[in-house]
């Protein structure tokens, strides 16, 4: 064989493992991202089911200033069988979303006994 026929093949079985090499690269960078993505996406479930899981407490003093702001608007006694933040804290939740619930929330009527 000629010394041509040789430096051709032996830069193309060169430039051969260069792709192969570089594809394995990106292979491997791809499964690293798709490990991190799982790895956040199941602490982020986590902490999701953790707050879940956290009893609500409240003081009794802002329970009875709760009540007694009930009270006065509807004009009677009530009892308050649960007590929840409309908005979330954290603050993930979107302005938008905030103001469409306090539009929602605006537009209920409340009857007044008499």
């Amino acid at each position: 064989m000629s010394d041509s026929l040789m430096y051709g093949l032996n830069l193309t079985f060169v430039g051969l493992m260069i792709v192969f090499v570089v594809l394995a690269g990106i292979a491997s960078l791809i499964a690293f991202l798709r490990w991190l993505d799982k790895q956040g996406l199941e602490r982020e479930q986590a902490q999701k089911e953790a707050a879940l899981e956290k009893d609500q407490t409240i003081d009794e003093t802002t329970l009875v200033l709760i009540a007694a702001a009930v009270a006065t608007v509807l004009r009677g006694r009530y009892h308050i069988r649960s007590v929840k933040r409309i908005i979330p804290g954290g603050g993930k939740t979107s302005p938008w979303s905030i103001q469409g619930r306090a539009v929602l929330h605006g537009s209920h009527v409340i009857h007044k006994k008499s």
